[in-house]
């Protein structure tokens, strides 16, 4: 399964290198764990809080809400904090 949207990010990357984003306008959480190559994990990982992303999503191995960044693209920033 693989879908494209619009995501808020409302969780910075972590140590873990995870980022949580809710889509629109569903407000689905998805936590995305892993990245189609270093570059969508760079682009992810420079996010601040309050960033609009589009997304395409594929699922993480069978783990139930866990995501891989196919591609991203920055749709807008809020000058929001990374956290």
């Amino acid at each position: 399964m693989s879908q494209s949207n619009a995501y808020t990010v409302i969780s910075a990357q972590n140590d873990h290198e995870c980022t949580t984003v809710r889509a629109h306008p569903r407000n689905e959480t998805f936590h995305i764990v892993d990245y189609a190559d270093e570059d969508a994990r760079e682009r992810v990982a420079d996010l601040p809080v309050g960033s609009v992303v589009r997304m395409e999503l594929s699922r993480a191995g069978r783990r139930s809400n866990v995501w891989c960044a196919e591609s991203v693209t920055t749709a807008r920033t809020d000058g929001g904090e990374r956290r």
